[in-house]
């Protein structure tokens, strides 16, 4: 009786390690070959690409305009802690 399982819990080990490597097998990728886009189409999408950089360009100004501004607020924010935190000390001792 416990051969039996041994041997069922073995083969069910087995199985599963087949079907584990079976998964992982990857197949050959086709190789496809790319067909040159339409000069149109490249001056296109050349027009688009430098538009998308100036818009990029506008929001990395922006967002160092606010990460100034978060940096002058996290400035004032330490320097009303240290203030509180003197407040505390005189206020224990008064």
């Amino acid at each position: 009786m416990q051969t039996l399982r041994v041997f069922i819990i073995s083969l069910a080990m087995l199985a599963s390690a087949v079907l584990g490597v079976a998964q992982t097998a990857e197949p050959t990728p086709a190789t496809l070959h790319a067909v040159p886009p339409a000069p149109a189409e490249d001056a296109k999408q050349q027009a688009e690409m430098a538009e998308n950089i100036k818009q990029l360009q506008e929001l990395k100004v922006q967002n160092d305009e606010i990460l100034k501004q978060q940096q002058v607020a996290l400035e004032a924010l330490d320097e009303m802690q240290k203030e509180a935190e003197q407040l505390r000390i005189y206020s224990k001792r008064g």
